[in-house]
């Protein structure tokens, strides 16, 4: 019962202590489940997503999270001034869209997803690594209000493109409708003989 409000690195340091009891092993294991300092081991797997997430993956989440919001943005209606529970289902699926291709990419490395967030919180507090940048980048893509935000954008980038495309240009056509996909209408009858 009360092990659940521990943090978990209390309770595995608990665990550890009644499994080895006092030993060397012990002090080993538990000195590294406890330090702030990231491992060797650590730093390589949060510079790696690092390189993965600002480098070589961003365009294709950029592009991902386009096509999320091109088929689901016609869902957000920001006019109602309220927010619909479907908002909430789809920002867990694009959230995660977002944890599939980071544990996919964590599987590829030999690394779970509960070794590179415990990796990532020891970076976090060491500056030097440069994850901060990083973290609020993430967060800032997964967080709720930001996610409202751009779909409603979105929806409304969609909607001008699509009423710009409808509406003839200013000042007629230029070369002919014909030659930009509208059809000529065609010609009134012609009255009396």
């Amino acid at each position: 019962f009360w092990l659940k409000w521990l943090p978990l690195a209390q309770v595995t340091f608990l665990f550890l202590r009644r499994l080895y009891g006092n030993s060397s092993a012990f002090e080993a294991v538990a000195e590294t489940l406890m330090s702030d300092e990231p491992t060797a081991e650590e730093s390589r797997i949060v510079e790696e997503v690092k390189t993965w997430f600002t480098c070589t993956e961003m365009e294709a989440l950029v592009q991902t999270a386009v096509r999320f919001a091109d088929e689901n943005c016609g869902t957000f209606e920001p006019e109602l001034g309220e927010h619909k529970l479907e908002y909430t289902q789809l920002h867990n699926e694009f959230k995660q869209l977002f944890e599939d291709r980071l544990n996919a990419f964590l599987a590829s490395l030999g690394a779970t997803p509960e070794q590179f967030y415990t990796a990532f919180q020891k970076c976090e507090k060491n500056v030097e690594g440069g994850t901060g940048g990083m973290a609020d980048m993430m967060y800032t893509c997964l967080e709720y209000e930001f996610f409202v935000q751009i779909m409603c954008e979105r929806k409304r980038e969609l909607a001008a493109r699509q009423s710009s495309e409808l509406a003839p240009p200013p000042g007629g056509y230029a070369d002919g409708p014909e030659d930009i996909g509208y059809a000529a209408a065609p010609p009134p009858p012609a009255l009396g003989p």
